[in-house]
């Protein structure tokens, strides 16, 4: 009897420690959590960096991990103080928010916080006091618009983005190079025509280390954005508006591009209507001699994107949902300059294992962030001048059965991908 007694006192004395330990730490917690928010807004910057290493210990101490992680399930996303000024409306970021930013798959853009939240919304961008959460980037944002600055670590290769960027998640499959070989990729994503060859050493997981990125060159062209087929329209378009068509697909992809910071060249002449008729026989050695006049005046180009719209059956309907909108399917388009009978001689093409690369690298990088969104990649006999960089692609934008909207919203995520692929942002 009295060792049960002793045993029970024993274990109530154990809980009543327990109890206070606990209380002690919640205590504790909740008066971190005020002294934060006081620094924040105070802007104490001694008091807030000797914060900031109390924080770093904790974020290492498992101890700690089920009391924040209760923290950031229990506080807003965001918390704001505004202050009204001269400037407008200030917006001071908390701790808290800062920190779920970081490990909850959210950005911090230069001088603006931009969140992905379930769902794949976003939250409006709020611009804070200026100050930068890069140490390696400028201070300075004379703008609402942020700047953004991505840094390739091997190419010295920057970008300076105008439009706010969130990364988008990975939702499909990927793959290692030694993965991607040829059978495998001829059986699940390549369409070859039976009027061409390509090897196994031109077409395998190789195609990956070559790196497509781009260099920083201001106010001269990088990217330029043409039609051969200007005249391809939509069911719904007014053939009398080429702004309906095609071109103005070209239009809006340009201004996407435009927005990411890249020096984008549109060119919508007109190669496939010849005396007041459509007659695409000679549409691309006519763009062709065009892109060679542009060329010699714009030596900065490093990318040629032909946007082209497919014809198909008038069954088939090339749709998909992203983001809640239907948006045409698109397709990637290579020249192999060779036929069943050997390569064509008068058709060389120096740039022929870039151009497989980048369609190859876009289409993966379609399969891993859009499922769904682009078709098998092409491969036909002739070069469409293809030749003329390592960077150029032709692109088959939805078919004659989509609408103009359909395919105006497929852009939006091919911006994603080319904006992915020219700054590296996969390998960040």
């Amino acid at each position: 009897m009295e060792k049960a007694v002793q045993s029970f006192h024993l274990r109530r004395g154990q809980l009543k420690q327990g109890i206070h330990w606990l209380w002690q730490v919640f205590t504790a917690a909740l008066a971190l959590f005020a002294v934060t928010t006081a620094l924040n807004v105070f802007e104490i910057t001694w008091a807030k960096e000797l914060l900031g290493q109390a924080k770093r210990w904790g974020k290492e101490n498992l101890l700690c991990n089920p009391l924040r992680d209760l923290t950031l399930d229990t506080v807003p996303v965001f918390q704001y103080m505004s202050e009204e000024g001269s400037g407008g409306i200030k917006l001071f970021a908390s701790p808290v928010a800062q920190y779920v930013m970081k490990n909850a798959n959210l950005e911090a853009v230069d001088g603006e916080f931009v969140a992905a939240l379930p769902g794949n919304q976003k939250t409006d961008i709020l611009q804070t006091d200026g100050t930068k959460t890069d140490e390696n980037k400028s201070a300075q944002n004379s703008q609402k618009e942020t700047e953004n600055v991505v840094q390739d670590e091997d190419e010295d290769v920057k970008h300076t983005t105008t439009t706010s960027f969130v990364m988008p998640k990975i939702v499909g499959k990927t793959y290692a190079a030694n993965q991607l070989t040829y059978q495998f990729l001829v059986k699940n994503y390549y369409n070859i025509s039976s009027g061409t060859v390509v090897y196994e050493s031109e077409l395998n997981g190789q195609l990956l280390t070559k790196k497509m990125y781009l260099s920083e060159i201001k106010n001269e062209p990088q990217i330029l954005i043409y039609h051969t087929h200007s005249q391809e329209f939509f069911k719904d378009s007014d053939e009398s508006n080429p702004e309906t068509g095609i071109v103005g697909a070209g239009t809006y992809l340009t201004e996407l591009l435009e927005g990411y910071g890249y020096s984008v060249l549109h060119v919508t002449d007109t190669f496939d209507y010849v005396d007041g008729k459509l007659d695409r026989d000679n549409a691309y050695t006519l763009a062709g001699e065009r892109l060679e006049e542009i060329l010699e005046e714009y030596p900065s180009i490093e990318v040629i994107i032909d946007l082209h719209r497919d014809g198909v059956n008038e069954d088939l309907h090339l749709v998909t949902e992203i983001d809640g909108k239907q948006t045409a399917q698109i397709m990637f388009f290579n020249g192999m300059s060779r036929t069943n009978e050997g390569n064509i001689s008068y058709l060389p093409n120096k740039n022929l294992q870039g151009n497989l690369a980048f369609g190859l690298q876009l289409k993966l990088k379609a399969e891993a962030y859009y499922p769904g969104f682009t078709r098998k990649n092409y491969i036909k006999p002739y070069r469409y001048n293809l030749q003329l960089r390592e960077k150029s692609i032709l692109i088959e934008a939805g078919a004659q059965t989509n609408t103009f909207q359909e395919v105006k919203n497929a852009m939006e995520p091919l911006a994603i991908l080319l904006h992915i692929q020219f700054a590296g942002l996969e390998n960040k």
